[in-house]
């Protein structure tokens, strides 16, 4: 099991730490930040870029929270 934490959690931080990554969720992010600034975008487009944001944080807790497992982890040895 500690494996499994500690190959999840490697993977995380590269995932995160990668370039790739990071410029495509800020790029993703900016690009629903200009749905809300856009005063001719509607309700479902606002709704939608809202959703989009919402998925991307959660995407990027999760990624953290798998690194904060393997910390927990060493802690407890």
């Amino acid at each position: 099991m500690s494996q499994d934490i500690r190959q999840r959690a490697a993977r995380a931080r590269a995932l995160l730490a990668g370039d790739t990554f990071k410029e495509a969720v800020q790029d993703l992010k900016q690009l629903q930040v200009n749905v809300f600034l856009n005063p001719a975008s509607t309700v479902e487009a606002r709704e939608e870029a809202h959703h989009i944001a919402g998925a991307l944080s959660k995407i990027e807790q999760y990624l953290q929270s798998a690194v904060m497992d393997e910390k927990m982890l060493d802690r407890r040895k």
